[in-house]
Parts: structure tokens; sequence; C-alpha cells
């Protein structure tokens, strides 16, 4: 279904306004021999402001609907309440022959018809089109802006003059008082780097007795965990610890490493040679691969 609520002005010719559900010809023109197939239709006249299970809990308006063609019991119904309920219009007082009642709608271009005395028909006090199945109707259009003027207006009229008052003198107090100036925070300098060794690390070569080391020892323990390092830069000779802390001159016996040396020479006399050299501490193992190389090669 398109939705060609931004019409503000519909023609009179056929209008395809809203696809209904339940066209007015079906459940509510009644039959030429009697209004029998009235009684479908439920009366919600208990209240004139109720709103109908057909609309959503959208924006609604209050709408005027009159009837000056009078008559005993007047009722209006349409798309408004989806084709199967209507609304009861009471008599206005001082106006003989009208009958209006105030029903919530939402705003858009809606299809209506007047149940009289249970005749169902129109009223030339509305613009008339016809529907999608061909039956004679009255539209009522339903602006968003009024809406929003009317919720405007009653709110104007529920406020109290003193409390108005004193909503324009705070804004005129607001207006002329001076601009907050926004706070900077200053930027700290990065940390210069130094030459001076902490005080905990020289600490942590005195002697494991003293109170000193013990500090030294528990603030190192506080320390975040350095990331982890490759395996051939985790575990270096400087690294290991010391057989005896005092003498620097006793290592460790550092790891051993295998060696792996590949060498190819320039081709001599059509024989290109291929070495391969391992090494294991101070022992080298050298293999030399000769191979001829001819023209098919």
């Amino acid at each position: 279904v398109s939705d060609i609520t931004y019409l503000t002005h519909p023609p009179r010719l056929p209008l395809p306004i809203q696809e209904e559900l339940h066209t007015p010809g079906s459940p509510i023109l009644a039959p030429e021999e009697g209004p029998a197939g009235v009684g479908e239709l439920g009366d919600i006249s208990d209240s004139l402001t109720r709103k109908s299970s057909g609309l959503s809990a959208g924006t609604v308006e209050e709408e005027e609907s009159e009837e000056l063609r009078g008559g005993d019991k007047v009722y209006v119904t349409g798309s408004i309440f989806q084709w199967n309920r209507k609304q009861r219009l009471h008599p206005v007082e001082g106006k003989p022959g009208c009958f209006a009642a105030t029903i919530h709608v939402l705003p858009g271009t809606h299809h209506v018809r007047f149940l009289v005395d249970g005749v169902m028909q129109t009223t030339p006090d509305l613009p008339t089109t016809v529907d999608f199945g061909n039956n004679l109707v009255n539209y009522i259009e339903v602006s968003p802006d009024d809406a929003q003027q009317q919720k405007q207006a009653a709110a104007s009229q529920k406020a109290d003059p003193a409390e108005v008052e004193n909503r324009a003198s705070r804004s005129a107090s607001q207006s002329t008082e001076q601009p907050k100036v926004p706070k900077h925070r200053p930027i700290l300098p990065p940390e210069a780097y130094r030459c001076e060794i902490p005080e905990y690390l020289q600490d942590f070569d005195q002697a494991e007795d003293s109170p000193a080391y013990q500090n030294a020892v528990a603030a190192i323990e506080k320390l975040v965990t350095p990331p982890s390092l490759p395996g051939f830069l985790g575990k270096p000779i400087l690294n290991a610890a010391v057989l005896m802390k005092d003498d620097n001159s006793v290592l460790n016996m550092p790891n051993h490493t295998v060696l792996n040396h590949l060498a190819t020479s320039s081709i001599k006399n059509g024989i290109l040679a291929v070495s391969a050299t391992t090494r294991y501490r101070n022992k080298y193992v050298t293999t030399i691969i000769y191979k001829p190389t001819g023209a098919e090669d």
C-alpha cells in the first residue's frame, strides 16, 4: 500500500487515499428492505474521547465531526475505525439538527460516512470522493502541524501566568550572563630519560639480611611482568643466574650452538661444487658435492 499522506489537498475525483480492509458497502450498508446489516457495528458512544482500537499509540489529534442534516440517532464510521466500529454524535445545544462528537484521529486523510436513523449516507458539508469499492464517501484531512499547534495551545492555556513570567525572567537572565570559558587541562610533558639508577636497584646489591635488600625484593616483586623475549634473547649468558654473586669472573657455561653454512662455487670446466659446513663447538664438518653440468642441463 503506497503512503500518500503527503497530499495536502486531494481532488474530488476517485483518489486512492488508503486501502481499506473492510469496505463500507458490505458490513455497514443495509439492504433495501431494512437496516438489518447495521447491527454488526459496535457502539463506542460511552466515551466521546475514547481512542479506537484501530488507532496506534502515535500522535493523535482531536477532530470535531458534525452532522447538520438532523435525525434521531446519528453515528459516524470510516477508515478511522477500520470500518468495523461507529461513534455516536450527540446533539449540540442551541443548534437544532446539529450533531457533533470529538474523535482522536491520526494525521492523514481518512474516509468517513454517516449512519442516520439506520441509513448510511454522506453529508454535503464535507468533500466527497470514491473509494476503492466505488462507494461515495466523505473524507477529512488531518495535518501533523495542526496537532502540534493544538498541543502548544493547550499547554499555554494550562500554564500559570506567574510561571510563564518566571520562565521569561530566567531566560532573560541567562541571556545576559557571560558565556562560560572552557577549562583547559595542562598537557603533561613526556617523561625525561635519566642516567640515575633507581634506589631499589641499588638496595638490591646490599646484603641479603639487610632491611634495604628486603625492601628492594618486595619492590621488584610488585613490578609489572616484562614481556617475554625470544628464545635466543631470553637465555643469554649474562641473564643467567651466576654461581657466585660477588665474583663476576665466574660465568656459566654458555649453550652450544650448531651452525650450518651452505656455499656454491662458480662453474669451472663444466663442474658445479656445492658445500655444506656444520659447526659444533670447535668441530667443523664440511660436505662437498660435485656435479657435472652439460649442455643438456
